[in-house]
């Protein structure tokens, strides 16, 4: 019987940090984030307003259950 390779899945957490928030204050945020939640950039948003979006994801490992 050939075994499947489990299927990745990612949940994903929203941050967002206004205009006004110092470039080193929000990347010392997100550094935290990736060395402690094991959290990856996904994506980045800056809008016209200045508010930078930024979105991040981990891998969810499935269980599995061997019988």
């Amino acid at each position: 019987m050939k075994r499947q390779r489990p299927t990745m899945t990612y949940e994903f957490r929203k941050v967002s940090f206004s205009k006004d928030v110092p470039r080193s204050v929000s990347l010392q945020e997100l550094n935290d984030q990736a060395e402690y939640g094991k959290w990856e950039l996904a994506r980045t948003r800056i809008t016209v307003g200045g508010t930078k979006t930024v979105w991040l994801r981990r891998k969810i490992m499935p269980l599995t259950l061997n019988s």
